[in-house]
């Protein structure tokens, strides 16, 4: 299976070995991405600002790989890919609410930015145990052939 197959479509299943793969490249990349702007903002060689939005640039150009990971990991389990919309569409709203909840009293501000970002941790760790522990479909599946006995 080639990177693109594996990164940029939504055809197919995705067994877990490549989606742990993948997987670890997207938290890699955010872990240091945050790692890297904090030690910059430590040293105040990086101002707020541009340091959320080096963060939200790397976490919105992984989005697209990732749901499309996460889309075939779903068709594995037989599952429709259409799950996978869950977490970047919790990811939308909380900077969509960034945008708009400004209008928002300050307390209905933070309780609603407060849930989004609980909601998206509590989808985040019902998945990954979810896509690490269980098997795909044996065999074929209404998704595609078994990605196991694929090269």
């Amino acid at each position: 299976m080639r990177p693109a197959d594996v990164f940029l479509s939504f055809e197919g299943r995705l067994d877990r070995r490549r989606w742990i793969a993948a997987a670890s490249i997207f938290v890699g990349a955010i872990a240091l991405t945050y790692l890297a702007t904090w030690l910059l903002d430590r040293r105040g060689l990086i101002a707020a600002a541009p340091r959320d939005m080096a963060r939200t640039f790397v976490q919105a150009f992984v989005l697209v790989p990732w749901l499309a990971v996460d889309w075939k990991r779903f068709q594995d389990l037989d599952r429709s890919g259409r799950l996978a919309l869950v977490c970047p569409g919790l990811f939308l709203a909380s900077l969509a609410w960034d945008l708009l909840g400004a209008r928002a009293g300050a307390p209905v501000r933070e309780t609603v930015a407060t849930g989004l970002a609980w909601s998206q941790l509590f989808v985040a760790l019902w998945l990954a145990p979810v896509f690490l522990l269980m098997a795909g479909t044996d065999g074929p599946n209404r998704f595609g052939p078994d990605p196991r006995t694929l090269p």
